[in-house]
């Protein structure tokens, strides 16, 4: 069933609409493409859109509602992003891999930085974040 924004999952009824729109476009996209049944496509588009909105800094549900807000957390908050991101470096000189605020390899090649924070992170069961020359996400891989 094709979901809109006037037409949606009760689960969703919480979402801001930004990120409601979002898991409405991933859920069905998997339902289209026959990947997964209804109640999967919506379980799992609601957790990628959560996951989206929290690495953009922004509010995942309506005020007033229970559930994360997307906003970042203090250091030590059992919801903050303890992802592995790769990220450009400050004036432009290489590549950074960090988790929490500290670095863990650095180097003017990005494959060689990714290289090492992919192993970190699938040592760690963690997410790789991985940012594109300005600084946006532009792939992520969960290796929880």
């Amino acid at each position: 069933m094709p979901w809109s924004a006037q037409n949606y999952p009760a689960s969703m009824r919480n979402l801001t609409d930004e990120v409601r729109q979002k898991a409405i476009d991933i859920a069905n996209a998997l339902c289209r493409e026959n990947q997964y049944e209804e109640g999967r496509a919506i379980a799992i588009a609601t957790a990628q859109s959560e996951k989206w909105a929290k690495h953009r800094n922004k509010q995942i549900r309506q005020p007033g509602t229970e559930g994360s807000t997307g906003h970042a957390v203090a250091k030590g908050d059992p919801e903050a992003d303890h992802a592995i991101h790769v990220i450009p470096g400050p004036q432009g000189d290489g590549w950074i891999a960090c988790q929490d605020k500290q670095r863990l390899a650095q180097g003017q090649s990005k494959a060689d930085v990714l290289h090492k924070a992919r192993e970190k992170a699938q040592a760690q069961g963690n997410e790789l974040c991985i940012h594109d020359d300005s600084g946006q996400i532009e792939t992520s891989e969960d290796y929880a």
